[in-house]
């Protein structure tokens, strides 16, 4: 008798949890998700939007890239790369020997003869240096600075472009780092049953269109550029 009413005990305490566990899961069902709110899924349609700017961007970035190049006189990307390296490691010699020249003008009005033999030296020394470095690549240098010289009247035309171009990208990284900040204060908002999560999302969809707004007229930008490079 005590075996039977040990068993269904049992069965109906199975029974019970089994069916709280149910209905968690049908109340949980049943509550929305964030990403199914109007407001996220309006955020979402802009940020489609985004995406496909982004690609627009691209395309048209890579065209830009293509013209300069061919002014520029097709130099081959080994090349750029060979003499940027080079400058790149050649850079901290300049520099001190920048500094140097300023020390030896300063030793030359203090007439200290020694210390302007010293400086002489060292600033010698360092040129020998660069030299060294820059002469096996000499052919490939000349040619660096001569596309250089090719890109510097265009350089000069498109320069206010591209100065207006360069604040808007800094400013749409800054408003791409916001919205991301402000759709993670609505996720741990919604999660907390706070309903503020509906202001966040609707600050990340005004920041979205800035966003797209400003990359737009990057892109306008761009095609700017490209035009008067025709």
């Amino acid at each position: 008798m005590k075996k039977i009413l040990s068993v269904s005990l049992l069965t109906t305490s199975l029974l019970a949890s089994s069916a709280g566990i149910i209905h968690a899961e049908d109340k949980s069902a049943k509550e929305p998700k964030l990403k199914q709110t109007v407001e996220y899924q309006q955020l979402q349609t802009l940020q489609t939007q985004t995406k496909e700017l982004n690609t627009d961007l691209k395309a048209q970035g890579e065209k830009n890239k293509a013209l300069w190049d061919s002014l520029r006189g097709d130099i081959p990307q080994e090349v750029l790369d060979a003499v940027k390296a080079a400058m790149t490691d050649l850079k901290p010699i300049r520099e001190e020997n920048k500094a140097l020249t300023v020390q030896l003008k300063e030793a030359k009005q203090a007439k200290d003869k020694e210390e302007v033999a010293s400086l002489k030296a060292e600033i010698e020394a360092n040129h020998q240096t660069i030299e060294a470095k820059l002469s096996p690549i000499a052919d490939q240098v000349a040619q660096v600075k001569e596309g250089k010289k090719n890109l510097k009247e265009p350089l000069a035309e498109v320069k206010p472009i591209r100065d207006a171009k360069k604040a808007n990208k800094e400013e749409a990284q800054q408003l791409k780092q916001q919205i991301k900040d402000t759709v993670a204060s609505a996720k741990e908002a919604f999660k907390s049953g706070d309903t503020a999560w509906q202001s966040s999302l609707n600050e990340a969809k005004d920041l979205t269109e800035q966003l797209n707004s400003l990359k737009s007229e990057i892109l306008s930008q761009k095609v700017s550029i490209f035009e008067a490079l025709q």
